[in-house]
């Protein structure tokens, strides 16, 4: 007897138990949220590699949520324009999240020739997904076989190799301005609304080299129109086994594109922290995982304390290279 009455004790403690976890498991999801489409606003252009990681994850968290999530590009600026009418316009209500870009968002915002409407804390940090690290790309004709080639060219045309990027204070922009300060070589830095359009003018022959991360070039290398030089990582790319870091030529350039995404300041919190966990579960889906790989985007998780911790280590950083470019 009272071993039965022991397992009958133990039975209802895991009821217990269980039920408590249900219980918590539904507190999570705010009430009667979400009951309409999720808007996610992108401050680039379709078809490049921000826009790609957005669209793949929205296709993944309309199936946790089960709600759709919608992808608007609104590109302009290196971002500034999504960002100042997401900070104008988007209500705190969890139906409106924007993607933001680092370091673009604080080299937008501490750059006082910019003029931003908006600061770093009119933004709620939610969740990051992608860490897109940042490569070099020449079109199949072009003359530069190798990184050498390149660097080669430059010195002996001081000024007048055409390099682009995808904006002023944009991680292309600053990696090219890292690149020319370790090696004392000065380049032609053409800016473009974003990938694009760069790649568009790499492609064209209108410009030499482009600058800007392995995601948005992935599609052309593959399809046999366009290589890359070199990435900037710590060590080689995974799915470009023969392409050399710069960090094995000698040179110590390191450089990514750091993509999450936000809401506005005055969310409230359990809608914030619904969406962090969802934003997590969506990534964690197989096939949201297999199609990033596919595009050649990194995931990079950090939940809501993290990812905004990383936002304000940031900032330091954006204000010294700023101070670079507006010399």
């Amino acid at each position: 007897m009272r071993g039965k009455h022991l397992g009958c004790i133990a039975l209802c403690l895991v009821l217990v138990v269980g039920l408590a976890c249900l219980q918590a498991a539904a507190a999570d999801k705010p009430k009667d949220y979400p009951s309409k489409p999720v808007t996610i606003q992108v401050g680039f252009g379709a078809g490049g590699s921000s826009d790609v990681g957005a669209r793949v994850l929205a296709e993944a968290l309309k199936k946790v949520i089960g709600q759709v999530v919608l992808v608007e590009n609104k590109a302009g600026a290196g971002g500034q324009v999504m960002w100042t009418d997401f900070k104008n316009n988007a209500k705190p209500d969890g139906y409106n999240l924007a993607l933001v870009n680092v370091p673009q968002l604080q080299t937008v915002v501490f750059d006082p020739t910019r003029k931003s409407l908006f600061t770093m804390k009119d933004f709620q940090p939610v969740a990051n997904h992608v860490q897109d690290p940042g490569a070099i790309l020449v079109r199949k004709e072009s003359p530069f076989k190798t990184l050498e080639d390149f660097l080669n060219e430059a010195k002996a045309k001081p000024g007048q190799v055409k390099t682009s990027t995808t904006g002023i204070g944009s991680d292309d922009h600053l990696a090219v301005l890292d690149l020319a300060r370790k090696t004392n070589l000065r380049f032609n830095i053409i800016h473009l609304q974003d990938t694009p359009a760069a790649l568009t003018a790499a492609l064209g022959g209108h410009t030499d080299v482009n600058f800007d991360n392995v995601g948005g070039f992935l599609p052309s290398v593959k399809s046999g129109t366009a290589r890359i030089l070199a990435v900037m990582m710590e060590s080689r790319f995974p799915d470009l086994p023969d392409v050399p870091t710069f960090k094995e030529r000698g040179i110590d350039l390191i450089s990514s594109s750091t993509r999450g995404y936000v809401f506005p300041a005055g969310t409230p919190m359990e809608i914030v922290r619904y969406m962090e966990q969802s934003i997590k579960k969506a990534m964690d889906d197989p096939d949201h995982v297999k199609r990033m790989q596919e595009a050649g985007l990194t995931l990079k998780f950090m939940g809501v304390e993290e990812y905004g911790k990383f936002l304000e280590s940031q900032n330091e950083r954006a204000k010294q290279l700023i101070g670079m470019y507006r010399k």
